[in-house]
């Protein structure tokens, strides 16, 4: 009864957080529970096909719809309190998606076999994936706006709700049809263009707006120099398993992406924290005060250290609970991968002050600069090591990212007049190194089950005796 007056007693920001991290493991839990189904029923290189299509799909809606239901909606809405002008600026933002993807199906009118055999889809499925870069946009609009205003019950519903139906609907069809890997596409981008016509419906209905000059010439003049940035970040993200197709086969495609899905689990805590932190961060940076913004920062990385770690220690049981034979050599990918995970989130952060401040230009060459990086270095390394190499290339590449953020992000601050850090750097950047260490060195206790468990019951153990640190901290977040 004491924990409930507690939650009741709660800032409606704390509760939103809450939520969304219950509402984002529920849907990582979803996805956990699927990949043995996914790995035991498809082949290790039809395994592949599905998620080197996931990996087109990512690069191509940043084409149709330009983002921008990322940074630029983001903090329009922070800037912009009146609902009724939310509602307009929504639905002119969902217009303006709308006009850009129907200019790609155009030229893909004019290129559809060379299109087609580039994703190895067949002209439906890509109509209905032009039909998903129109829809899905609606729903990011949507959620967006849930996480500015602290409206977590409606997100967390609907979520969760997306989280079931989806694998769901690929299970079946991938049971009763002859499509084995497109059963996956398939049940992926109906669900997803079902649950997304809804939303998309729904703006325009409120929001009344297809064309507002204003607000298409701000989001345009705001997200054309950031296009690079985040069609960088699918490169540094995605192109790793496009590359391996290229040059190792669906296979080794398909057992990379397998010890990916299970590395980026802690991608699902760092959207649920980045949905509250950044509006946070936003209004932190607004109102000058840093000390706070400091103090919950330096907590947050210690946390996703602390879990990075863990992740990196259990890879081998992991690997045989979720996998097959086929699938063990995926253990040496886990720790890479999630360290590399760990590094956007760091990236992120600084990567907010360029945001808040209109410094898009920084972030583009930050970006650019890490893809390309990214891409020699997987044309120079997997020929000649093999999959795993992609792992550690996509690893310093994260690296040098978050470098480059945290360089251009005191170039701002500077620019901006501020005299002091927003965030403790200096904690920031030993944290990380010392972590590095620690993940990269752990897996040569792989072979020894007892050391390793008696490393995770220390971790444990030193939580407990520094419970009371741990809880004075908890108390300075809900502050």
């Amino acid at each position: 009864m004491n924990l409930w007056n507690k939650y009741k007693n709660m800032a409606v920001q704390a509760k939103a957080a809450i939520w969304y991290t219950i509402c984002n493991f529920f849907q990582k839990g979803i996805s956990f529970i699927v990949v043995p189904i996914y790995v035991r029923l498809l082949t290790t290189a039809e395994y592949g096909e599905w998620s080197v299509f996931q990996s087109w799909a990512g690069i191509l809606i940043i084409f149709a719809s330009l983002n921008l239901y990322a940074g630029v909606y983001t903090k329009t809405l922070v800037d912009m309190q009146d609902g009724e002008k939310r509602d307009r600026y929504t639905s002119s933002m969902q217009g303006l998606g709308t006009l850009i993807t129907l200019g790609l199906l155009v030229m893909y009118g004019f290129t559809h076999d060379w299109c087609n055999r580039l994703l190895n889809l067949d002209t439906p499925f890509m109509l209905l994936l032009f039909l998903y870069f129109i829809v899905y946009p609606a729903f990011s609009f949507w959620g967006t706006r849930q996480r500015v205003e602290y409206r977590y019950k409606p997100m967390v519903a609907v979520t969760v709700a997306i989280s079931i139906l989806t694998p769901a609907v690929s299970i079946l069809l991938l049971q009763y049809s002859e499509l084995r890997a497109k059963a996956l596409i398939l049940g992926f981008l109906s669900t997803q263009c079902a649950v997304g016509l809804v939303f998309y419906i729904y703006h325009f209905w409120k929001g009344s707006c297809f064309y507002d000059k204003e607000y298409w010439s701000y989001a345009i003049k705001f997200n054309i120099p950031l296009i690079p940035h985040y069609l960088s970040l699918i490169v540094l993200g995605q192109s790793d398993r496009i590359m391996i197709k290229h040059f190792c086969g669906d296979s080794d495609a398909g057992i990379y992406s397998f010890a990916y899905q299970i590395a980026s689990a802690i991608n699902v805590l760092i959207s649920a924290i980045n949905g509250s932190r950044v509006p946070w961060t936003y209004d932190q940076l607004k109102a000058r005060v840093y000390m706070q913004l400091k103090k919950i920062t330096n907590v947050l990385v210690v946390m996703m250290a602390g879990i990075t770690l863990l992740i990196c220690l259990v890879s081998p049981e992991i690997i045989g609970i979720l996998g097959t034979e086929e699938y063990k050599i995926a253990m040496y990918v886990i720790p890479v991968v999630t360290l590399g995970v760990y590094f956007t989130f760091v990236y992120d952060l600084y990567a907010s002050v360029e945001f808040y401040f209109g410094a898009t230009k920084y972030v583009m060459y930050a970006s650019v600069t890490g893809a390309v990086l990214n891409l020699v270095l997987n044309a120079i390394f997997i020929p000649m090591f093999g999959f795993i190499a992609a792992a550690y290339t996509t690893l310093v590449c994260y690296i040098v990212f978050m470098l480059m953020h945290y360089i251009f992000s005191q170039k701002v601050i500077k620019e901006q007049g501020i005299n002091e850090s927003v965030y403790d750097n200096r904690s920031i950047f030993l944290l990380s190194l010392m972590i590095s260490v620690i993940c990269l060195g752990s897996m040569i206790t792989f072979a020894h089950f007892v050391g390793r468990m008696l490393l995770i019951v220390g971790i444990v153990l030193l939580c407990v005796l520094k419970k009371k640190t741990i809880r004075d901290i908890a108390l300075a977040i809900r502050r």
